[in-house]
């Protein structure tokens, strides 16, 4: 006699409550066994570098507002601003737990009566080239510095504005204020941009020939 099977469900498996039989059984991920919810992206990413180091040169070179704007344009929409100075002064006084330093161009863009546009070419091939530079960079990070904090973003963007031309964006970006820490990334960037010499293949033999002896 065949079972009309009810079955109750454990963390992995279907079990009979009628006549035993226990089938493996993989729920669906829910809030409710997983704590979230991967519907809409079931291929979970961990933190990228590059991500955020595209994010923050987007919002230079494309200033929008975003949400997390919403606080530091309240406040500063209250201020009387003349110019970038003035906004970025602002700002740094603000009581404000995020500051928003990334977004000086849109807030000079909104609140600087002086403001006038950057001069630029193509703004995505511009992107193109800040992206690859950074790859370059944190490729060659993780090679020769495997214990050290990265590099600062802030720091990064202003170095590639200027290696690249791109120095009309440079009054968008905060600079760095300690003289120490703008040594030590600078001294890093140089260790980093250093050509490593290949051997030639009479090198390479000849070192063969005198491991062989």
């Amino acid at each position: 006699m065949c079972c009309e099977h009810r079955f109750i469900c454990t963390d992995s498996t279907k079990v009979c409550v009628l006549c035993g039989k226990e089938t493996a059984y993989l729920e669906c991920c829910t809030y409710a066994n997983c704590g979230f919810s991967v519907r809409h992206s079931p291929f979970l990413s961990g933190y990228s570098r590059t991500k955020r180091f595209r994010g923050m040169v987007d919002a230079l070179f494309w200033p929008t507002p975003s949400n997390p704007d919403t606080k530091a344009l309240k406040y500063l929409s209250d201020k009387t601003l003349t110019s970038r100075q003035d906004i970025i002064d602002a700002i740094s006084t603000a009581p404000l737990k995020d500051k928003r330093f990334g977004s000086i161009h849109i807030f000079c863009r909104l609140f600087d009566p002086h403001y006038q546009e950057p001069t630029h070419g193509c703004l995505f091939q511009m992107l193109k080239r800040m992206v690859a530079e950074f790859g370059h960079i944190e490729a060659r990070f993780q090679q020769v510095f495997t214990k050290e904090p990265f590099i600062n973003y802030t720091y990064l963007i202003r170095h590639l504005l200027s290696k690249l031309g791109f120095v009309s964006y440079l009054p968008f970006v905060k600079t760095l204020k300690c003289e120490k820490r703008k040594a030590k990334y600078n001294n890093m960037l140089e260790i980093l941009s250093r050509k490593h010499k290949v051997p030639t293949v009479q090198v390479c033999m000849e070192k063969l020939r005198v491991f062989l002896e």
